[in-house]
């Protein structure tokens, strides 16, 4: 039992590391956060979208290729506007509240005007 108590916040701290997502991943999460919460009021307007939203994301910034690297923003800077995308959980099969969404773009427009495809 003693071990257990000892073991198990390794065992956490393991689980929780392992390699970097790569870059065209993490773009790739932030497009489909966005393009659940695009019926949110504002939201489609801020980023130009319609009918299309995840194929029109993608091809604006580029991020559908597999070799897709941040570089203004840079990857930090859209990691941590991201961080009210997810506040509900890491998956995407729960979608972002419309604030939290809102709050991206508040908070990040740098990050949302890379999103609408023009230069940060």
């Amino acid at each position: 039992m003693r071990y257990q108590f000892i073991l198990w916040p390794l065992a956490w701290l393991c689980a929780c590391s392992g390699p970097e997502a790569p870059d065209a991943a993490v773009c790739r999460d932030v497009v489909t956060r966005l393009c659940q919460t695009s019926a949110c009021p504002g939201v489609a307007e801020q980023l130009d979208l319609d009918a299309s939203c995840e194929t029109t994301l993608l091809e604006r910034t580029g991020c559908g290729a597999e070799g897709f690297a941040f570089v203004s923003p840079a990857r930090e800077r859209v990691l941590d506007c991201r961080e009210p995308l997810i506040r509900g959980g890491t998956t995407t099969e729960r979608a972002p509240s419309c604030e939290d969404t809102t709050r991206f773009l508040v908070e990040c427009p740098d990050v949302a005007t890379f999103f609408r495809g023009e230069q940060p």
